[in-house]
């Protein structure tokens, strides 16, 4: 259940009925698939239903009930853009993104030769084996890189996606960096029809994936420790799984560029332990894609550890990547590529000397 500490000196707040409409149309039921996290969304809305209904302690679980209630009592229906003043008990989480000024270090932070920062991090860096003790909880990938490095920096792609106009959906992910072409022959270049990753994916183009692991991840089988992994969709078992509200996170990433007729790699899921990535930093830096941007930053503090080197695969072992996501953990949203986060400014990420090679 969620819990809000009172505070007779907390002031007013006001809040449009479209929250508190969202936060009741956002409420879903975690998958059937073992206790699953609540996604981050779902977290956040029903945080933000509690806040709404002036409950200083809540002994019970907030019921959509409760939800359709208030909303109906304050007449909110049709009302979307109706400002309400409620009186906000003391929450102790404010899920407002920070602007960037006031944010901690950024990610995707440049990590070409000689790529500059300006912050110094409060949050330390874990290491290799920290991270791979933290349980698995989210593997996905990015349209492109996010990160750039001196072996995937073809910015093509991103450039005339920014140069477009339009608005952008989840089905038109904004590209990344990618590795260079020039060199496939037109073999490595032929096309391969996908039959489980989904959306833009195909042959030539680079993913970064991401490994998440966080300390509020979760087994299925809760008699057996918490260490197994248990992988879901979406990044809410990393943020706030097991009702773990500061977790330790660690994303790894790697570049994979998919060329017909590249190496086999049987289990990508665990890419980061199976393809070897012996040129790899690690530094702070915060969650990634196209929610932030150099005006409004990420709230969360993160570990990253980023294989510089560009790995070449087969469509086929991509493929069997969302195969297994798909037939093994039930996934369906992260079979597609999100879209990657533009590059950061140098204001808003670690300084050189806190990108250190990987230990």
């Amino acid at each position: 259940m969620l819990k809000t500490s009172a505070n007779p000196n907390k002031t007013p707040q006001s809040v449009s009925a479209r929250s508190i409409s969202s936060a009741v149309s956002s409420y879903k039921q975690p998958p059937s698939k073992g206790p699953r996290m609540l996604s981050m969304r779902m977290a956040t809305s029903v945080l933000s239903a509690v806040v709404l209904l002036g409950l200083s302690h809540v002994a019970e679980a907030v019921t959509c009930g409760d939800l359709k209630t208030f909303y109906k009592g304050q007449q909110c229906c049709g009302s979307s853009s109706k400002e309400l003043t409620v009186t906000v008990p003391g929450c102790p989480y404010n899920f407002n993104p920070p602007a960037c000024n006031m944010a901690e270090p950024q990610t995707p932070r440049d990590l070409s030769t000689g790529a500059q920062g300006q912050m110094t991090p409060k949050a330390a860096t874990l290491t290799d084996a920290q991270a791979n003790f933290l349980p698995l909880v989210n593997v996905h990938f990015h349209y492109g890189a996010e990160h750039k490095s001196d072996s995937y920096q073809n910015g093509t792609d991103s450039e005339a996606y920014d140069a477009s106009s339009g608005r952008r959906l989840a089905s038109n992910p904004r590209p990344g960096w990618m590795c260079a072409t020039d060199t496939l022959s037109s073999s490595q270049m032929t096309p391969y029809t996908f039959q489980y990753c989904k959306g833009d994916v195909q042959v030539g183009k680079s993913y970064e994936v991401h490994y998440v692991h966080s300390s509020a991840g979760v087994d299925s089988d809760m008699t057996d420790g918490i260490n197994a992994d248990d992988l879901a969709d979406g990044l809410g078992g990393a943020a706030n799984g097991r009702g773990i509200l500061n977790p330790m996170v660690v994303v790894q990433g790697q570049v994979y560029q998919i060329v017909s007729g590249g190496p086999t790699v049987d289990d990508l899921l665990h890419g980061w332990t199976v393809v070897g990535h012996e040129n790899s930093v690690m530094y702070p830096g915060s969650t990634t894609g196209q929610s932030w941007d150099n005006s409004v930053c990420s709230p969360y503090a993160i570990t990253w550890h980023v294989d510089k080197e560009c790995h070449q695969v087969s469509p086929e072992s991509f493929d069997n990547l969302c195969k297994v996501m798909k037939e093994t953990y039930n996934m369906e949203a992260d079979l597609y590529p999100h879209g990657s986060r533009k590059l950061v400014d140098s204001k808003f990420v670690v300084k050189a000397e806190y990108v250190k090679p990987l230990a």
